[in-house]
């Protein structure tokens, strides 16, 4: 097959990060999988061209307009596509609408989040995308059901396939040796406790809470520390927060980083305070390096996360409790490795990146096979066509 990643750049997020391993992954197993980014080709750049993926930039101005579809048209045009995959908003219907022009075989629009921040505007253009896209495939149960309310999609056009991990990620990452040389590099004590998180600093990872969560953990164990790791629009407005309610340095933040196994492997417990969460892979990564965790019950993290068992899911927008969860699992030692050790077995059973890869080669295969079987029936295909013919084949 011949697939084309499509997504309007490859930055440091959840979303891409999958789409690397994505195409990685069915590259290796001989498929035709590259990557294309319409505006920017990102900060991870260099790690696509040095896993040998094909990656392209239509270096086009970052606005969504005619200018913009006719040039996604004009490019898509001069290429032999089997499957079109789009990521992220805009291309729902921009990446899309003109592949349906072009009759590409199969056409994939992908969902990542419970979309809480869309306006009515936002959401008639994902509407309207949706008559031109083969299938849907959301990243979770909870983003599934969101997408079947907000997007008046048939549930026939919408499934479910799960992150899987790389666990080729984390091989180097020995969780001595990471601790000792991270707790160096930011000047913290060798034996005091490290408790982190692998976020973007936007509305709906929790930092306002975390940040409170942090403050009286660090009362009552002056010997934790807290490290925020990432970068984005409430970066310095967290920063003020932290300093205003831990002057002495026991909130550090570290911007980007290219060594999240490194840090989390450095870490006692990974937390993540998120508001809403499509499915987070901070989370899966930290439970495969087997790194206790604590996360909020909401959007998708409790199908990953069974409270008390792998991890601790408390409710969003609670520091105290947040705070509370976090000092059980630094007082009790032994409890805490049981998480870890449990949450790392049910990553490598349920959720590698083997059991992605064959989930989609499977998934698009079963589309393009029955395209095939449309088009030898009426070489007219129509995307009509293909909704009366077409039934869900993950689910």
């Amino acid at each position: 097959m011949k697939i084309c990643y499509l997504l309007p750049k490859m930055g440091i997020g959840g979303a891409e990060r999958h789409v690397l391993s994505l195409a990685a992954g069915l590259r290796a197993r001989g498929h035709d999988a590259g990557i294309a980014c319409v505006f920017e080709e990102g900060r991870l750049e260099d790690e696509i061209r040095s896993k040998g993926i094909p990656l392209e930039n239509l270096n086009l101005p970052a606005r969504w307009d005619l200018a913009t579809l006719f040039k996604i048209w004009k490019w898509l045009r001069a290429k032999q596509i089997d499957v079109l995959h789009t990521y992220l908003f805009g291309l729902d219907f921009f990446g899309v609408f003109p592949a349906r022009l072009l009759k590409i075989p199969v056409i994939i629009s992908s969902r990542r989040e419970i979309a809480l921040w869309q306006k009515r505007r936002h959401l008639m253009m994902v509407q309207l995308g949706n008559f031109f896209v083969d299938h849907v495939v959301c990243c979770s149960q909870a983003v599934r059901e969101w997408v079947l309310k907000k997007e008046k999609i048939s549930g026939k056009r919408a499934s479910v396939i799960r992150n899987g991990v790389d666990f080729n990620r984390f091989r180097n990452s020995s969780r001595p040796d990471c601790r000792d040389k991270i707790r160096q590099e930011f000047g913290i004590p060798a034996k005091s406790f490290l408790i982190g998180t692998v976020a973007n600093f936007s509305i709906e990872k929790g930092y306002p809470y975390l940040i409170d969560a942090a403050a009286i953990v660090l009362k009552k164990r002056p010997d934790a520390r807290f490290l925020f790791i990432g970068g984005g629009p409430l970066l310095g407005e967290m920063k003020q927060k932290a300093e205003a309610v831990s002057p002495e340095g026991g909130i550090i933040f570290t911007g980007y980083r290219s060594d999240i196994p490194d840090l989390i492997a450095a870490m006692d417990v990974f937390v993540l305070a998120s508001l809403i969460e499509g499915f987070p892979n901070a989370l899966l990564e930290a439970m495969a390096m087997g790194t206790p965790v604590v996360a909020t019950e909401t959007g998708g993290i409790p199908e990953l996360v069974r409270s008390g068992v792998d991890g601790v899911l408390v409710p969003p927008k609670n520091g105290e409790r947040l705070a509370e969860t976090v000092l059980t699992c630094l007082n009790d030692q032994q409890m805490a490795q049981k998480l870890g050790e449990n949450a790392r077995n049910k990553i490598t059973n349920d959720f590698s990146l083997k059991r992605m890869l064959d989930q989609y080669e499977e998934f698009y295969q079963s589309l393009l096979s029955q395209c095939s079987k449309i088009s030898l029936r009426d070489k007219d295909y129509t995307q009509g066509q293909s909704r009366k013919a077409g039934t869900d084949p993950m689910r």
